[in-house]
């Protein structure tokens, strides 16, 4: 039987020779309370968040002796030892000490993003994610993310992906709002853990919260950081971190993306290649008909482009199934053609009211659907939707 020394044992000794559990804990660097509240949560089954097995985590050992150090004398020394021999004769210590209730999270995902799975999740997390390094001017490590009750499989699957158990973790919850002065209930569905290493690796990446006006793309997937014999698989990489962010931030039967930062979406647009300009999709003061909520800053768009779309679905075949989709390229190049050339909404209307419509689709050199498409999109009145629109 191997030998055995308890975190019983190791807090017994500490407070035995640094005087005392309030003392021994301010001088190992936090509250006064700690060695006193984990001996209650050790030997008190009645005490919240009880649990007998409880060790020291490496993150809170390595503060213990940093603190220790900054010490002198025999009693200090003799600390030291019993942490060390704490460290030896407990195998397979958690690096920090919140991984100890989520036993099974992988705490390095995002260490390395070598893996199409990990670059779409963290596409996704840079347009659903808030990650807070701090809480109120204290060390806070959170990850958060809440999606419609409609993608619940795909958090579900994102918790799957970085080790978490779904079904402890993944919470549902109405939110109730008011929509055109009517209260109207939405369900949601969310996740919420504290890990330190998580979220240190996604800030060194780069991460930025969804709303940040400083948001840019992760390094990692920037062409100029690698050889040209490397370019192959960054492609493949920045590609499936693309398809993560549409999946957040693009809207459905679109290939359009949308963003705060307008900085961006015009690097997205470099970095990809890709024709079409970033747009003014609303600004700032515009007023929603969700709880009359006013807009604090001008709201920007990216329309990605069929072929780059097209390429993103055969890269990753994991995305949210609902937003999953072939474009025609060609049709889908006359439509977003056709919308350029047109201008706006006021000048389309003008057009279809003075001239016939085999005349603007020759003009145009386009086919019916991607013209009727955008009359759809624009609410455009027409002979053949105002038909349509008459027959349902």
């Amino acid at each position: 039987m191997g030998k055995k020394y308890t975190t019983l044992q190791l807090i017994n000794d500490l407070t035995n020779r640094l005087g005392g559990l309030s003392q021994a804990s301010t001088l190992l660097g936090f509250g006064s309370t700690y060695l006193s509240d984990l001996k209650q949560r050790i030997s008190n089954s009645k005490v919240k968040g009880y649990n007998p097995k409880y060790r020291f985590s490496i993150c809170n050992l390595n503060i213990f002796k940093e603190n220790l150090e900054r010490n002198d004398g025999e009693n200090i020394d003799y600390c030291l030892s019993n942490i060390k021999k704490y460290t030896e004769y407990n195998n397979a210590l958690k690096q920090y000490s919140k991984q100890q209730y989520r036993s099974t999270l992988n705490p390095k995902y995002f260490n390395i993003v070598d893996t199409l799975e990990k670059a779409y999740w963290l596409g996704f997390l840079y347009a659903d994610g808030e990650v807070r390094n701090k809480y109120r001017g204290k060390p806070w490590y959170r990850i958060s993310v809440e999606l419609s009750i409609k993608d619940k499989d795909h958090l579900e699957n994102f918790c799957k992906a970085i080790g978490l158990i779904p079904s402890e973790l993944v919470k549902e919850r109405d939110r109730y709002k008011k929509y055109n002065n009517e209260i109207r209930k939405y369900r949601m569905v969310y996740v919420r853990f504290r890990c330190k290493p998580m979220v240190k690796d996604l800030l060194n990446i780069g991460f930025s919260s969804s709303k940040s006006l400083r948001k840019s793309i992760p390094n990692i997937f920037k062409k100029k950081q690698f050889k040209s014999n490397d370019l192959s698989f960054v492609r493949k990489l920045s590609l499936a971190w693309l398809f993560g962010y549409y999946d957040g931030d693009g809207q459905s039967n679109s290939t359009r993306i949308t963003s705060s930062s307008k900085n961006f979406l015009k690097e997205i647009k470099s970095e990809f290649n890709i024709y079409f300009d970033v747009k003014r999709l609303y600004d700032k003061g515009k007023i929603f008909r969700l709880e009359g909520v006013v807009s604090t800053r001008p709201h920007w768009s990216l329309t990605l482009g069929a072929s780059l779309f097209n390429e993103m679905n055969r890269n990753y075949p994991y995305s949210i199934k609902r937003k999953r989709r072939n474009f025609n390229e060609r049709e889908m190049g006359s439509y977003n053609r056709l919308k350029k050339e047109v201008l706006n909404k006021e000048n389309l209307q003008n057009l279809v009211n003075t001239n016939q419509i085999n005349f603007l689709l020759k003009k145009y050199n386009v086919s019916t659907s991607p013209f009727y498409r955008l009359c759809k999109e624009w609410n455009i009145n027409t002979p053949r939707l105002h038909n349509l629109t008459n027959k349902k």
